[in-house]
């Protein structure tokens, strides 16, 4: 029987799922925007410099909650990714011919 770590398999289908679908959605959206924008009559000129106008008018204070948030769960992510690679490394060290009885703080340790 194969060794595969339900997990890391999970992580990564799930990963590259997510990914992807936010790749398309993201894509399709900004495409409807352009050819919505991109009409040539009066009106949507007029809509075009207008959206264009207030993009420019954004301030960082108006955005600053939504802003700190997401640094915030860039942060947790990372510490995630970092326990995982823990753990990854911890798994590796205990597959080595270890003795079953062994201190969990002496493996990271020694790396």
């Amino acid at each position: 029987m194969p060794d595969v770590d339900l997990f890391d398999f999970f992580r990564y289908a799930l990963s590259t799922v997510v990914t992807i679908y936010a790749s398309v959605v993201m894509f399709q959206s900004l495409w409807g925007w352009y050819v919505w924008l991109a009409g040539s009559d009066k009106y949507m000129t007029m809509l075009r410099r207008y959206v264009i106008v207030h993009g420019l008018r954004l301030r960082f204070t108006a955005f600053w909650g939504d802003c700190v948030i997401c640094m915030l769960l860039c942060v947790a992510f990372s510490l995630f990714v970092y326990a995982h690679w823990q753990v990854d490394k911890l798994a590796i060290a205990l597959r080595k011919d270890q003795p079953t009885q062994i201190h969990v703080s002496r493996i990271i340790q020694q790396h």
